[in-house]
């Protein structure tokens, strides 16, 4: 009977719409088996004491460039760097933004609801739509730290393109990390990556997902030390 009733779960589970996040998905598919415990049993990674700060920053930058909005300019940081002007409409923008709303589109293919919080949003001189996202860090970047965030830009991309926004072939990081302190006053300083992104990406990493928590659990990742850290509360 208890058997059964684990079978039942798990096809209950199956037949699921699994929502699926630009900003977190990247980390879970490093490892199948953590992005099926995840969607599967609702078992989250172990995770410590995460610093508030950097979302505290974030909304400050969001603040700052959304005053540049207001006038139709580009803050100094970007400006004659970036292709694209801010996008004009900032209240859909705070819509795309919040928790409570986001920036969404269905898959019923795949059974997944994509969903993301944008942080800012360019649009090119031939109206194509452009993801920058916000990076803070402790310190400088280095030659591959933007290789983390490809998929995230991808599936932003994928967004874009099921709202009827067609999509650049391109985006921004915008990294910003700290330099000084001095008198109550932090001075940061940031660094602009331009990013090849592609929709069609998108699509394939929902795909990917699909396939892996719809079918059997995967072994452990020889290279996660979540699943290691698994395996030890196991054995322990």
């Amino acid at each position: 009977m208890c058997g059964q009733v684990e079978v039942e779960k798990m096809a209950n589970n199956v037949g699921k719409q699994f929502k699926v996040s630009p900003s977190k998905i990247g980390n879970l598919l490093e490892c199948p088996r953590c992005l099926w415990l995840f969607y599967r049993e609702g078992l989250e990674r172990p995770e410590g004491i995460f610093p508030s700060l950097p979302n505290g920053m974030d909304g400050v930058f969001k603040e700052y460039f959304d005053k540049y909005r207001k006038t139709n300019n580009l803050p100094p940081e970007v400006e004659g760097k970036i292709e694209g002007k801010l996008f004009k409409d900032i209240d859909k923008l705070k819509i795309w933004r919040s928790r409570n709303n986001g920036f969404q589109a269905e898959f019923p293919e795949f059974n997944i609801l994509l969903k993301g919080l944008i942080d800012d949003l360019l649009v090119s001189s031939d109206n194509k739509y452009i993801p920058l996202d916000f990076k803070s860090r402790g310190y400088p970047i280095k030659e591959d730290t933007h290789s983390h965030y490809q998929r995230q830009l991808d599936l932003y991309a994928l967004l874009f393109e099921r709202n009827n926004l067609p999509p650049a072939d391109f985006g921004y990081l915008l990294f910003f990390y700290p330099i000084k302190y001095k008198e109550g006053v932090a001075q940061f300083s940031t660094e602009l990556v331009k990013m090849d992104v592609d929709y069609k990406r998108g699509y394939e990493i929902l795909r990917r997902v699909h396939q892996i928590v719809t079918g059997p659990i995967p072994q452990s990742h020889a290279d996660c030390s979540y699943c290691q850290y698994r395996t030890f509360q196991m054995n322990d």
